[in-house]
């Protein structure tokens, strides 16, 4: 009874809550992937390309709000009924778009793991484990999940913190220089990159309904976004200015790397690279658990009875089958990579959330026919 009272299951989360776990999703991606990318293709310029990519996202996120509150209100019964074969059509799409996401998610992970800490032979238990855990996490409810990662939220920033703070003593800014020294081509690409993975956070706006107060949702989420930017900028400069753009364009993960050449007081840790690890750990699974809840939460609607177990199920079995599809073949991996990155992401943004909106109409234009039968 005391525990009903303290923390209620209704399914409704708190803007801050939203917050905590989108910053932690953004981050863990952006930081593995924008470094030895952006090197490759702006240099030093890198650090201009995540301030500009996050000033685009910055007003997508104006606009992206903008269009859906529109579209909420000006959805009729006339249009959702003539519109129920799209809709249908549209949520196919939504669900195979964020497993796809998913999948890739797991398949960075599960590498990720592999690479830095158990090896191959570990691969089968690495997949099943995480799987297991998605399924348990997902099938409690958005509220249960976020709530741990609110708990979790200064655990790991605040030892990040600390180590990218040792880490400026390395730092040498003559790998600062030149500047403005890319084509604007590739400059033009590096910003488009930073835009396309800084958009997932948008995606956050797809759990309106569950929040406490949906109007300060579009706050929070430009908060996380900049938090986010300005972190990547700063982890930016610290690895090029640690490993120089030659060696930071080849590296497969300088964050973890960077491990390696900071030292911290004491060496009280003989694996420094481990606690890096735990970090991006959880934050590539708050990632891999957010994709899934919104590819399995309109297969819910499909099952009259335990809806989320069941659906929950199905996209956890999915996406475990296309990520061990992906180990197989570093070519299959890299091909979905740009997959998801520049046709997947642009597909969930410029549909603006469109199957969810009309789900939530058809919810209301239901409820109205109820109500005027009555009447």
């Amino acid at each position: 009874m005391r525990d009903r009272i303290i923390f209620s299951d209704n399914q409704q989360v708190s803007a801050r809550q939203i917050s905590r776990a989108l910053f932690l999703e953004m981050l863990g991606l952006s930081t593995l992937l924008l470094p030895p990318a952006l090197a490759r293709l702006c240099g030093t310029d890198g650090v201009f390309a995540i301030l500009f990519g996050g000033v685009l996202t910055y007003l997508l996120s104006v606009a992206w709000n903008r269009y859906n509150t529109n579209v909420k209100q000006n959805d009729t019964s006339e249009e959702y009924y003539n519109t129920k074969v799209l809709e249908n059509m549209t949520m196919v799409i939504y669900i195979g778009a964020f497993l796809g996401i998913a999948a890739y998610v797991m398949y960075f992970l599960t590498t990720l793991i592999e690479e830095q800490l158990l090896g191959k032979s570990y691969e089968a238990a690495i997949v099943l484990t995480l799987t297991g855990a998605a399924f348990w996490g997902l099938s409690k409810g958005l509220e249960s999940r976020l709530r741990v990662y609110e708990v979790l939220f200064w655990i790991l920033i605040l030892p990040l913190g600390f180590i990218l703070l040792a880490a400026c003593s390395g730092v040498c800014t003559d790998y600062w220089t030149p500047v403005v020294d890319t084509s604007w081509q590739n400059f033009g690409k590096g910003i488009l990159l930073c835009v396309l993975i800084f958009s997932l956070s948008l995606l956050a706006f797809r759990s309106k309904s569950q929040c406490s107060r949906p109007k300060q949702l579009l706050r929070v989420t430009r908060r996380s976004l900049c938090a986010v930017v300005i972190w990547n900028a700063i982890i930016y400069l610290i690895l090029l200015g640690v490993f120089q753009v030659g060696l930071l364009s080849h590296l497969s993960y300088p964050i973890i790397d960077l491990m390696a050449v900071v030292k911290l007081p004491g060496n009280f840790l003989e694996r420094q690279d481990a606690l890096m690890m735990g970090i991006w750990l959880f934050c590539l699974f708050a990632l891999l658990n957010s994709m899934l809840y919104y590819a399995s939460a309109p297969l819910e609607k499909l099952f009259s009875e335990k809806g989320r177990p069941k659906a929950t199920g199905i996209c956890c079995l999915a996406m475990a089958a296309l990520a061990v599809w992906l180990l197989h073949s570093a070519e299959r991996a890299e091909r979905m990579f740009q997959v998801c990155v520049w046709f997947v992401v642009p597909l969930l943004l410029f549909s603006a959330g469109g199957a969810g909106n009309r789900g939530m109409s058809a919810k209301n234009v239901s409820g109205r026919n109820r109500r005027s039968k009555r009447a």
